[in-house]
């Protein structure tokens, strides 16, 4: 199954890759972006992600999950499912606890984004003793 490309997209995926850096260009990339459903865009290793106040289903499904299983953040769209799986494979390597700062205003998607990432790293387990173990390293870090 071939993963999403990051630059099927519309607007830059990465604010990194835009080619004048301000204000006006990075609210204009989010715009268009978030016009088009793309509500996940990279800057450097960080995930912006904006509410879309809606479900968008293409977004988060067992398809989507598995396009993101084992690749890098590099390699697929802009999505929460990359940063998880980052952290993930971060947490199999160095057998330590992983830390995710999600921050915003009221309503801006938090518990959902929270929700979305230990939902990935529940699927991305494979047996019942490893998503005990990964959830127990998640909580407590």
């Amino acid at each position: 199954m071939a993963a999403t490309s990051m630059f099927n997209e519309k607007g830059v995926p990465d604010f990194v890759l835009l080619s004048e850096l301000s204000e006006n260009a990075l609210l204009k990339n989010l715009i268009e972006r978030f016009q088009s459903d793309f509500i996940y865009t990279y800057i450097g290793e960080v995930v912006v992600s904006m509410n879309p106040y809606k479900k968008i289903d293409k977004l988060f499904n067992k398809q989507k999950m598995e396009e993101y299983k084992g690749r890098y953040m590099y390699e697929v769209a802009p999505h929460v499912y990359s940063l998880s799986n980052d952290v993930y494979r971060s947490m199999l390597r160095t057998h330590e606890n992983q830390c995710v700062i999600i921050s915003g205003e009221s309503g801006a998607g938090k518990t959902e984004a929270s929700k979305i990432l230990m939902q990935y790293v529940a699927y991305v387990s494979r047996s019942s003793a490893e998503v005990d173990r990964v959830k127990n390293q998640l909580l407590e870090s």
